[in-house]
């Protein structure tokens, strides 16, 4: 039986334009462009008739979501576990900072394959993996054999999809993922998961005698 989530990446928020970091709960509002990403998106999606709509508990993927499940007649239902990835110290910090530890932190996730660490202060990226694997479990268990709309966040959806899928981490560090754009997972009873689709690209598999 074929399980597809639909992970989607929450349109521009203000805090994309101010360039902030941030995984507070609170978070940035969308801008008057991220609420048209979100219609483009929902429009796209809405003739996949999903079954489900989830957000991540950030206000700018709630209301991402919301646009999906206008389009589709359902209600957004909040996930735990899917909020994007924490930066410890630097929470609230300007892009000018906190970009060069990012840079820093991704290299050893992907192109170390080294998920232990993270941020200081923040989570580890084998902690990120897990709880993100654990929700899209849970949604993937409710759902069985459906297709439903998680909506999350860029640095959790590529971390966790290259762990879960067995990306190759250089197709991820070279496909950075947009506002809005869709990665399509699909879990079945024999393989576990996989990733059809990446912002429309078909990714590369790494070696899996070298997968994290």
């Amino acid at each position: 039986m074929t399980t597809r989530v639909l992970l989607v990446r929450h349109g521009q928020s203000e805090g994309n334009v101010a360039r902030v970091w941030t995984s507070a709960r609170e978070g940035f509002p969308l801008t008057q462009l991220g609420h048209e990403q979100a219609a483009q998106v929902a429009r796209r999606i809405a003739g996949r008739q999903p079954q489900a709509v989830y957000a991540s508990v950030l206000l700018r993927a709630q209301q991402t979501a919301q646009a999906i499940a206008d389009a589709v007649g359902l209600e957004v239902q909040l996930l735990d576990g899917v909020e994007e990835l924490h930066v410890g110290v630097h929470e609230g910090g300007h892009d000018d900072v906190v970009g060069p530890v990012a840079i820093e932190v991704f290299g050893r996730w992907w192109r170390d394959g080294d998920l232990s660490g993270g941020f200081d202060g923040g989570e580890s990226g084998e902690q990120i993996v897990a709880r993100m694997r654990a929700a899209l479990d849970g949604v993937a268990d409710a759902h069985r054999g459906s297709t439903v709309v998680v909506v999350s966040h860029g640095g959790a959806m590529a971390l966790a999809s290259q762990a879960m899928c067995g990306i190759d981490p250089l197709f991820v560090a070279h496909h950075l993922l947009a506002n809005t754009d869709v990665v399509e997972l699909v879990r079945t009873d024999e393989h576990g998961w996989a990733c059809e689709s990446w912002a429309g690209a078909v990714p590369d598999l790494q070696d899996t005698a070298r997968r994290p």
